[in-house]
């Protein structure tokens, strides 16, 4: 009995360790939960998925920070918000970034101030009209970008000039325009190149020998928009024009999911229509003004407003635009175009050039660096433009089946070593167990 229960110990220890070289053999992939953890860890680091498309990125100079804008390729086969967007340096190391949009407005300040007409002349056929402006406090600066005037009664259309000064005594010119009031259309402003500190400013209405009175004056300033000069791009897109009974319908195509900020038409002829607006869902868009396009030539003036102007821009698939004709032709629509804005990604400079985009990720998590934090002070930094290059599909990576791993593969010399060490031992055990009998 002693001997049988010494066999049945020596079988266990014989099946144990067999056991434990089965799994040295087998690898990782004989533990399939631990296998489909660290797959499933591997997923978070990347947010998932494959990127379809890469783009390099040149830079002309060494630089702490560059900017980037991005172009239609990007819009075309990026996910719609940008959150699969990656920049890489030449290691393939993740650079952090952070996006700003041309789309974005700011208020940092907004005054509106009063004035008094304080002396009119008249010079030639020309009208002087001279105001002085209520600062907002005492000793405060006056400061405006825009001036607006309270309008005759009467239609009328008026070339004048706007000069400014400290003291109503010297006049510097700042600009010309145009003010008018005729066929249930006005314009009652001008608007400055940029933001002065006259505390007088003067009106010359040319050629009014009917002395239009203009009795009031508002300076206006307002900084709600930031520069989006460097954002904006135009292009003329895909259209197609029908007319249905007595309306114009206009279809815009933006495949591209641009950020449509302004359509312009170009047309012929004196007209005044109304129009509405609508994205691909046939949902109606708020516009700008008046929601009417005008064109109308005088002798040596043309008073026109033919620009579309969403209050926010849209990305949609594409725009209907329907001008109401009623009884009248057809405007002659000679050309269109449409104004979109881009967005730019800030990232900081380093020696692992050259740097690459991808994007085309529809698994990807959008990034979060710590790099936002400090975009006040990258503002203020000099920002060096880089530039994207061509775009090229990135290779598909085949899936690796369940239950394996990539390091297994490359160690089947091991492996090897480890079946005939293992038929050795078998062997052994075998033998002792056999003399044991």
């Amino acid at each position: 009995m002693h001997s049988k229960r010494k066999t049945g110990q020596r079988a266990r220890v014989a099946a144990v360790l067999l056991a434990v070289l089965g799994g040295l053999v087998l690898g990782p992939g004989a533990f399939p939960p631990h296998s489909a953890a660290a797959a499933s860890g591997e997923a978070e680091k990347t947010g998932g998925g494959q990127w379809k498309f890469s783009r390099e990125i040149s830079v002309p100079e060494t630089a702490p920070y560059y900017e980037l804008y991005l172009d239609e390729a990007v819009y075309r086969s990026a996910a719609e918000d940008l959150h699969d967007l990656r920049i890489q340096d030449s290691t393939g190391a993740p650079v952090p970034y952070y996006m700003e949009s041309g789309a974005e407005t700011v208020e940092e300040h907004s005054a509106i101030y009063a004035s008094e007409l304080i002396h009119k002349a008249v010079k030639g056929t020309d009208t002087l009209l001279d105001y002085q402006i209520k600062p907002l406090a005492e000793h405060a600066d006056i400061q405006g970008n825009r001036l607006v005037f309270e309008l005759p009664a009467e239609s009328f259309l008026k070339h004048v000039e706007v000069w400014g000064g400290y003291d109503g005594q010297a006049w510097e010119q700042l600009g010309t325009g145009d003010l008018y009031a005729t066929n249930g259309l006005s314009a009652d402003g001008i608007t400055l190149e940029r933001s002065y500190k006259f505390g007088y400013y003067r009106l010359v209405v040319k050629n009014n020998p009917e002395e239009l009175e203009f009795p009031g004056l508002t300076l206006v300033d307002s900084s709600r928009e930031w520069s989006t000069a460097a954002f904006m791009r135009q292009k003329t897109p895909q259209t197609e024009i029908t007319q249905v009974e007595n309306r114009t319908e206009i279809i815009i195509s933006n495949t591209d999911r641009l950020k449509i900020g302004k359509v312009m038409l170009g047309s012929t002829g004196n007209f005044l229509r109304r129009y509405e607006l609508y994205d691909s869902a046939g949902s109606k868009l708020p516009v700008t003004g008046s929601g009417e396009l005008y064109q109308l030539d005088f002798k040596d003036t043309r008073i026109s407003r033919t620009e579309i102007q969403p209050v926010t821009p849209a990305s949609s698939d594409s725009l209907r635009m329907v001008i109401y004709n009623l009884d009248d032709a057809p405007i002659s629509i000679t050309d269109l175009k449409i104004e979109y804005l881009v967005d730019r990604l800030v990232f900081a400079g380093g020696e692992k050039t050259p740097y690459s985009l991808r994007y085309g990720n529809t698994l990807a998590t959008a990034p979060q660096y710590d790099i936002i934090n400090f975009k006040d002070r990258i503002s203020g930094e000099k920002l060096v433009q880089a530039a994207l290059g061509a775009e090229t599909r990135v290779p598909v990576t085949a899936a690796e089946p369940p239950g394996t791993s990539w390091w297994l593969q490359g160690r089947w010399g091991f492996n090897a070593i480890i079946i005939v060490v293992s038929l050795l031992l078998i062997l052994i055990v075998a033998r002792k167990l056999g003399q044991a009998k």
